[in-house]
């Protein structure tokens, strides 16, 4: 089987390139950005770095493929992208694509799609903050054109993963929260509840729902419910280093006051400092029961500490901290 994994270097994606290598797939590595990327360092793919965006780019990697892994999907990271409609014509493009050579398709989506909205007044908060941000109502439009091509004959499986930890992130390092946090530069926490979940049972549930055929289906995949006071107090533990007393805010004022500021400072600047959408997607997470695709899928889930222990090692491996 010949396996095309789009957003190769991501943190799932790499992953998902790590767990069908397991499985003795033949994996194209396709990312944007070219040069040496520390997660893809020794590993047996074909490397295809390339602009996603240019005409061809998308029909070029998908041609000899019998699956395709779509990690890459792109969405806006402050209030004023205007990322939509560039979005939805690449998603269309693929997905034509991968119709048109009859691939397994295989689709990273957002847990934040399958959150209902309530009527209950404690969820006004976290309802109006999917309103306000784009990132929300993209995620959603582009998860419906994936269900909508899975209705006329794709086979498709679409994964919504709660919160990633683990090793293989190279993310630019200040969008990493363990570096940082064991470097002394988050300020502080907030009383909210986290689902975090190791990218490496992602990868595992995501292939073998793929090779159990779980298409048309779209599955969260959740892993152990923590207090993010707790979890900074542990990772610091891990990484042994002196856990401060943090102070703690409300994740409702955080997120809304970064949505304020990022509204003000965007009408300046382009690339604003102050970005809301990570409180925003913090304050979506609750408290979710064992995962059941796991438990159908046969899935373990490994102990939290271990999956801490790997990220900081992966972490001090590329020199993150």
């Amino acid at each position: 089987m010949k396996a095309l994994v789009l957003g190769a270097t991501g943190h799932i994606g790499n992953a998902v390139v790590r767990e069908l290598l397991d499985r003795g797939y033949h994996v194209t590595a396709a990312y944007r950005q070219p040069g040496p990327r520390p997660n893809l360092q020794g590993l047996p793919v074909d490397r295809r770095p390339g602009d996603q965006d240019s005409p061809g780019q998308i029909e070029r990697w998908v041609e000899g493929h019998d699956l395709v892994i779509d990690a890459a999907t792109p969405y806006p990271t402050n209030l004023y992208n205007r990322a939509r409609a560039a979005a939805e014509r690449r998603t269309h493009e693929l997905l034509n694509a991968v119709m048109r050579r009859g691939c397994v398709f295989g689709y990273v989506s957002s847990f934040t799609t399958l959150k209902r909205a309530s009527e209950a007044m404690e969820y006004w908060g976290t309802n109006l903050a999917m309103r306000l941000h784009p990132y929300f109502a993209l995620k959603q439009n582009l998860e419906n054109l994936v269900m909508s091509a899975a209705d006329n004959g794709l086979r498709t499986v679409i994964i919504n993963p709660t919160m990633c930890l683990g090793p293989w992130d190279a993310h630019d390092r200040e969008l990493c929260l363990i570096p940082r946090l064991l470097s002394g530069e988050v300020p502080g926490a907030v009383n909210q509840i986290l689902n975090v979940i190791d990218v490496r049972e992602v990868a595992n549930g995501f292939v073998s729902a793929v090779e159990g055929e779980r298409y048309g289906q779209r599955m969260i995949f959740s892993g152990h419910n923590i207090s993010v006071q707790n979890l900074f107090s542990w990772i610091c533990e891990v990484g042994e280093v002196n856990s401060p007393q943090w102070p703690t805010m409300p994740i409702s004022l955080t997120a809304f006051t970064a949505l304020g500021i990022e509204a003000v400072l965007g009408i300046a600047l382009d690339d604003p400092p102050v970005k809301a959408l990570a409180p925003i997607l913090m304050y979506q997470h609750e408290w979710l029961p064992p995962c059941p695709a796991f438990q159908e899928l046969g899935i373990p889930v490994r102990p939290l500490y271990e999956t801490l222990r790997d990220s900081i090692n992966w972490y001090r491996d590329i020199d993150y901290c």
